[in-house]
């Protein structure tokens, strides 16, 4: 049997949610001192800022109000600014354990337009509701392809008429650490007890996989579902090469 990814994330989550979001040494621990919480959420104000300015630029003024979804939103790194911008924000993450620290932040940040939601592949939490921005950031690497592919589809569907959206890809690979392993964790059954033994780890401890999209199939799902116009950013996370599309559906 392959690697189950939601049973990945809620390990992660339950044992250290904040690497979870972001896979740096100062966020390893269960519990952050003050200093480096201020640090992580700052970073989540920085990057809403920077997204939302591309968003002005490509697509006008118009457009950064009303209801937000954040879909992967993990403790709420980025849920908790657009809380800040938007008249209401939806958090949608398959981790119990985020979202319940999710909460948490959004209390001592005195923000209570938030709705945490626990989310499944129907999208089930959000069936009936209609977004005016959508933002997902390092969250579908970490959900195979052919599942997200589908998952994309369906949000597309909540995206109100002239909304907005951020969606964040990794499409290539350069350099990898570790070609072998990754591909024997990722796509072989078994493979992951495999690597565990091999490095010495417990033979049922989670990965966070790495998945790339074809960009043209990402393409043809945002033109299937009515989008007209996509502006891209491309990125560099340590030699996994990613790119955040901006997408607006016409009203």
């Amino acid at each position: 049997m392959l690697p189950d990814s939601n049973a990945d994330w809620r390990h992660i989550a339950r044992e250290r949610p904040y690497f979870g979001v972001l896979s740096e040494a100062a966020y390893a621990e269960p519990a952050l001192s003050d200093a480096q919480l201020s640090q992580f959420l700052d970073s989540g104000q920085r990057y809403v800022n920077m997204v939302l300015d591309q968003c002005t630029r490509f697509f006008g003024a118009n457009g950064q109000t009303g209801s937000a979804l954040d879909f992967g939103c993990g403790v709420g790194r980025l849920s908790l600014p657009l809380a800040r911008r938007f008249g209401q924000v939806t958090g949608l993450d398959v981790a119990p354990a985020m979202l319940s620290e999710a909460r948490r932040l959004a209390q001592l940040a005195d923000l209570h337009n938030v709705q945490w939601l626990l989310a499944d592949d129907q999208l089930s939490g959000v069936a009936s509701k209609k977004f005016d921005f959508m933002l997902s950031f390092i969250v579908f690497q970490h959900i195979p392809e052919a599942r997200g592919q589908r998952l994309l589809q369906q949000l597309l569907t909540h995206l109100a008429p002239g909304g907005m959206a951020v969606f964040h890809f990794k499409y290539a690979q350069v350099m990898p650490r570790h070609p072998c392993s990754t591909f024997l964790s990722h796509h072989v059954p078994g493979g992951r007890l495999l690597v565990n033994a091999l490095r010495g780890k417990p033979l049922k401890e989670p990965h966070m996989q790495m998945n790339a999209y074809n960009l043209n199939r990402l393409v043809q799902s945002f033109q299937e579902a009515g989008i007209q116009e996509i502006h891209t950013r491309l990125e560099d996370h340590g030699g996994h090469w990613g790119v955040e599309m901006y997408v607006r559906r016409g009203r």
